[in-house]
Parts: C-alpha cells; sequence; structure tokens
C-alpha cells in the first residue's frame, strides 16, 4: 500500500543524504539514522540534560508562585518552582520493569493503551507533578514530562482512583534515558511541557498584540520560564507487556526477567 507520508520521509532522508554528504568520496559518506533512531537520540538527550538540571534544584529549596484558595469544602493549591527536597537522579536500569497507567483514558476514542503498545511511544501529559492530600495539592511547576511508576508499587496509592483491572503498560528504555525518583512510587521522565493549543494560540496572540488575557499572566510566565514553547518529545519505549479491559497481554517474556 502506498504510504504517502512514507514515501515523503524517503525522499527527505535522501534529500539530506545528499546535502550532507556533498562533494565526500563514497567511501567516507556518512550514513544518517533512521527517524526512529533520530527520535529516540533527541529524547535521550533531552531527558539526561533536563533530569540533571532538575535534580540540583533540589538542593536550592521552592519558590512559590501562586496560590488558590479552595474556600471551606473545596482543595488549597499551592504552585511552586524548584524541585523538592525528595527528588533525585535515577537510571531505569537500576529501576527495572517501569509501569505507566493510563487510567481508562482514552484519544478521540481510541483507548491510550492502544496507542502505547501500537507506536511505542509516550507522550507527556499537560499537568505537573501534582502532590494531593486531602484538601491540599502542592503543584510542582518545573516538573512535568511522562510520570512512571513500578509494578510493585500499590496503585491505591497514586491518587489516581486505579482499580486492579485499569489499564497500564509495563515497559522498559533506553538505559541512557534521564529519569527522576520524585517520592515512592512516583518517576519522571522530564520532557517539554505538554501545552494545550488553545493556550498556545492565546500565548502567540499575546506575543504579537503585547495585550494579556485575563487570568494567563500565570500560565503565560511558566511558558516564558520554559524558554518559550517547545515541540513535544515522545519517550520511545519497548513494551513488555499490557493490562487492558483486566486481560494482561505479555508481548516481551524475555525480559521479564532480565529486562536490562
Amino acid at each position: 500500500m502506498f504510504s504517502p507520508a512514507a514515501q515523503a520521509g524517503t525522499a527527505y532522508n535522501a534529500l539530506e543524504s545528499s546535502a550532507l554528504n556533498a562533494g565526500l568520496p563514497a567511501e567516507l559518506t556518512i550514513p544518517l539514522a533512521a527517524p526512529e533512531a533520530r527520535a529516540a537520540g533527541e529524547a535521550v538527550a533531552y531527558t539526561a540534560a533536563h533530569a540533571k538540571r532538575l535534580a540540583a534544584m533540589a538542593s536550592a529549596g521552592l519558590t512559590q508562585v501562586n496560590f488558590v484558595n479552595g474556600g471551606m469544602d473545596g482543595q488549597d493549591q499551592y504552585y511552586y518552582w524548584g524541585a523538592p527536597a525528595s527528588v533525585k537522579l535515577v537510571k531505569p536500569a537500576q529501576t527495572g520493569i517501569l509501569r505507566h497507567w493510563t487510567s481508562n483514558a482514552q484519544v478521540d476514542g481510541v483507548p491510550v493503551v492502544d496507542l502505547i503498545v501500537n507506536s511505542g511511544l509516550m507522550k507527556a501529559g499537560p499537568r505537573p507533578y501534582i502532590v494531593p492530600e486531602s484538601h491540599r495539592a502542592d503543584y510542582y511547576q518545573d516538573l512535568h514530562g511522562v510520570f512512571f511508576t513500578t509494578p510493585d508499587f500499590p496503585a491505591g496509592q497514586l491518587w489516581m482512583g486505579l482499580r486492579p483491572d485499569s489499564d497500564y503498560v509495563d515497559f522498559t528504555v533506553d538505559p541512557a534515558m534521564g529519569a527522576l525518583y520524585l517520592a515512592p512510587g512516583n518517576y519522571l521522565f522530564p520532557c517539554p511541557l505538554n501545552v494545550k493549543k488553545w493556550i498556545v494560540d492565546e500565548y502567540l496572540k499575546w506575543k504579537r498584540t503585547g495585550v494579556m488575557p485575563g487570568g494567563m499572566a500565570f500560565t503565560f510566565g511558566q511558558i516564558e520560564r520554559e524558554g518559550g514553547l517547545r515541540s513535544a518529545i515522545d519517550v520511545p519505549v519497548t513494551v513488555v507487556s499490557y493490562q487492558k479491559n483486566g486481560k494482561v497481554t505479555v508481548l516481551r517474556p524475555d525480559l521479564l526477567k532480565k529486562p536490562y
């Protein structure tokens, strides 16, 4: 079957290779990595650099940048820049098999667990690391990306409303990926801030006109702190097994005992 996207990708690679190797003898031409390899390399480089940067913040203390009063029956929300003292670098190979609970979420009617299994990619969500309690929630604005846990950590302690039959993916990653330990059962691959489209549109309008929309100063301030809008970076994964609708399917039994 003809695929315009695949055809375009082949043509792009050929053009890029020709430009890169122009004037070089055949024995010195530089082979280009496949798009998948380039994407994986980008994810490794980004997560490694930013995990190191964020771990260093843990010793610098926190700066409270916003507060929302939840009222008598609501949840007070505290927003911080920086990283809690518990945050530290961790190597995926030391953690073993990793788990990402999808909470039975869907995108355009497609279960997220299917999207991950079929693509081998995980995407950052729109929310930062949040530590919730009954009447309070702490939002750590600098800690965002792809969150994960481990298979042995009790799902009920993740504050996600999970059930034993909730969807999840167990996986491994490139051992060079940068990762952070946040708290027991909570880990993070740092990725660029995932900004919703309507916020992107308002932000770009503000940059063009200089007119700040009401109630957006805090949100735009975080984008500016991140260096502006950034392209998404997906996390390539090797799916070991997954659970969907309570049924577990093992794809890589060879990795169950020796994931790395």
